[in-house]
């Protein structure tokens, strides 16, 4: 057999890394090529054979270049797994656009329109989204770490597996918003309005949740270790098996909610409300309770 060297693999790698949307096509593209010795393959057939893939990698790549270019230049709203890193997108209307797995780290998308838009597996990481229009959104997988989302507007968008680790969001409103195993970890959650949200399973330790509004919202199963939820607004809320422990539930209004399973050992319950709150199995342990006694 002959060995002949086709495509150093790292350099496809380089260019499919830039232009994200390509990046398996060019992934397939083998290191060498295995032929038959002289005379089992003719020479026409070989040369086919061997270009086919760097061929195929090369218009690939050409035509993710043309749909960044024609995004950039606002002739359309759809680029999915482009490299917009950095970029400038703001006031654009993006509504129903195809993002999908593209690169927005640090994009500037204050005051966006991005109704109804597909950002699934999107990487929205320290990206500017203050008072962007996401409702109905697709964000499901996407990395939003560090992000900006100052009274942003995400009801009823899919936000499902999302990572909102520090992300800042003072006013956001998540209206029958799906964050269902999401992080929300050390999020800015100020002011935030979650009514009706699904919230089950999600992780929301050491979170600031002062004066959240989140009537009926669904927290069932959720972490929310070390929070901060003083005056936080949560009368039918579902907390059923969740973790508060060590939480700051100061003046909080949990009437008519639903604490079955729920751990609030060494919580801070001072002052806050529980009437007519379903009790069953809540392991208060060390928690202050609204009349400011320990409990046992």
């Amino acid at each position: 057999m002959i060995s002949i060297s086709v495509l150093p693999r790292n350099h496809s790698v380089a260019w499919a890394t830039r232009l994200g949307r390509v990046k398996q096509t060019c992934m397939t593209i083998p290191r060498k090529l295995e032929i038959p010795d002289k005379g089992q393959l003719n020479r026409g057939h070989y040369v086919f054979v061997a270009l086919a893939p760097i061929l195929a990698c090369a218009i690939a790549l050409s035509a993710a270049a043309q749909d960044l270019e024609k995004f950039l230049a606002g002739e359309t709203r759809h680029c999915p797994g482009c490299d917009l890193e950095e970029a400038n997108l703001k006031y654009r209307n993006l509504e129903g656009a195809n993002l999908a797995g593209a690169n927005l780290l640090y994009a500037t998308l204050h005051r966006a329109n991005l109704r109804g838009a597909n950002l699934s597996g999107a990487i929205l990481a320290d990206a500017n989204l203050n008072k962007a229009d996401l409702k109905l959104a697709n964000l499901s997988g996407a990395d939003m770490r560090n992000v900006l989302l100052f009274e942003a507007d995400l009801s009823r968008a899919d936000l499902s597996g999302v990572d909102l680790t520090r992300a800042r969001g003072p006013g956001i409103r998540l209206i029958q918003a799906n964050l269902e195993g999401a992080n929300l970890q050390t999020m800015d959650l100020y002011q935030a309005q979650m009514n009706d949200a699904n919230l089950r399973n999600a992780i929301l330790t050491t979170a600031n949740l002062e004066e959240a509004r989140m009537f009926r919202a669904d927290l069932r199963g959720a972490t929310v270790l070390d929070a901060h939820l003083p005056y936080a607004e949560m009368r039918g809320v579902n907390l059923a098996g969740a973790v508060f422990r060590y939480s700051d539930l100061y003046m909080a209004d949990l009437a008519e909610a639903n604490l079955t399973d729920a751990d609030f050992r060494e919580t801070r319950l001072l002052s806050a409300s529980l009437q007519d709150a379903n009790l069953t199995r809540t392991n208060f342990t060390g928690a202050r309770m609204p009349d400011n006694r320990i409990h046992p």
